[in-house]
């Protein structure tokens, strides 16, 4: 899914975590088994244009043509402040398709990409990760089915057990495409996670399904 989801962002930032976390499982770098193929995270903090700092200059981009769809106001049903996180441009190839939003105090993040893989491969990745959560630091995962979201989908949720995050990814087969809305949040390690029917998460996936773009 991401890379999986997560790829490597700015440190000590929720976006690291939750825009990479599905894809590890099976490799030793800080992604989880689902979103490992997906997409790069938006970087938090990240102006735009070009600016230098500790890690060197960084060129961002404009947003994705996703934010058309995941508005911020769309966004702010899942953190009451959201602001729009920048993309960076990548040294070689491409800018990620991904749309992100972000706490004003970095304690939520919100994410909108294609997903690089089939569904049923990004489902697979998800039980393995349930099976075996260990190796990607995660712990609590669990993988449920989702219903009146395109033609299948389903829900991920875990623990990230070093940052102390709870991550929701939310995966769905529209048809043409897959898609991964991701949303990870710092919390109370001990919280349930909310039962798939009162999902905001999963609310929000539904509500922008209809507008999405068609596959290629």
């Amino acid at each position: 899914m991401m890379v999986r989801r997560f790829s490597r962002a700015a440190a000590g930032s929720i976006t690291v975590i939750a825009f990479g976390l599905l894809t590890a499982c099976g490799t030793s770098t800080q992604s989880t088994p689902s979103v490992a193929d997906r997409t790069s995270p938006p970087v938090t903090g990240a102006g735009t244009g070009t600016g230098s700092g500790a890690a060197g200059s960084v060129k961002t981009l404009p947003p994705s043509e996703l934010c058309t769809i995941l508005t911020v106001d769309v966004a702010k049903q899942l953190i009451a402040d959201a602001r729009p996180t920048a993309r960076v441009s990548p040294d070689k190839g491409e800018a990620p398709d991904v749309c992100g939003y972000t706490a004003a105090d970095g304690g939520a993040t919100l994410s909108l990409s294609p997903a690089s893989r089939t569904y049923d491969t990004e489902l697979a990745a998800a039980h393995d990760l349930r099976a075996n959560p260990a190796p990607a630091g995660m712990r609590d995962v669990r993988v449920e089915p989702v219903s009146d979201l395109g033609r299948r989908g389903f829900r991920e949720t875990s623990r990230q057990v070093q940052a102390r995050q709870h991550i929701t990814f939310v995966v769905w087969d529209a048809g043409a495409r897959t898609w991964v809305m991701t949303f990870a949040t710092s919390a109370d390690t001990s919280t349930k996670p909310t039962p798939v029917s009162d999902d905001k998460v999963v609310r929000v996936a539904r509500s922008v399904t209809a507008k999405l773009p068609p596959g290629q």
